[in-house]
């Protein structure tokens, strides 16, 4: 059987499985929730991935839809990637207190694309509560 995702799942998918870096010495339970959450991304473990986020996540993709948790766990199951990671540029990670916010730019179907991810604690631990895309204009 044939699967084919739709450009806009892809772009999704690079955008919460980019690296987790900078932030590790500040708070190595942030690296190793982003870390697993990216695994489980790139493996299609959709159950794994669900671990590291909240229940009323939502993700804003570059066109202005929005997505559930539950509908990116569908898209996620048993579906591995296996296109290489984008490369993040101006990778920054803020942390305040029970949340943290990371912003990134990355190529996204050749769309230079601004990434930014909300992690918050849930009862002690470390999960993605949204996720907004939004293409860079080009001059």
């Amino acid at each position: 059987m044939t699967f084919s995702i739709k450009p806009v799942a892809v772009a999704l998918s690079l955008a919460v499985a980019l690296p987790a870096t900078g932030f590790a010495q500040s708070d190595p339970s942030l690296k190793k929730a982003a870390d697993a959450r990216q695994a489980a991304q790139w493996a299609g473990n959709a159950e794994e991935w669900g671990k590291y986020t909240t229940d009323d996540f939502l993700v804003t993709g570059a066109d202005g839809m929005v997505k559930t948790k539950q509908q990116r766990m569908t898209e996620i199951a048993g579906h591995p990637i296996t296109t290489p990671a984008a490369s993040a540029t101006d990778d920054r990670w803020r942390v305040y207190g029970a949340t943290a916010i990371r912003t990134s730019a990355v190529v996204i179907n050749g769309k230079p694309t601004r990434l930014t991810t909300v992690w918050v604690t849930q009862r002690g631990e470390w999960k993605v509560a949204a996720v907004q895309l939004t293409n860079i204009a080009q001059p």
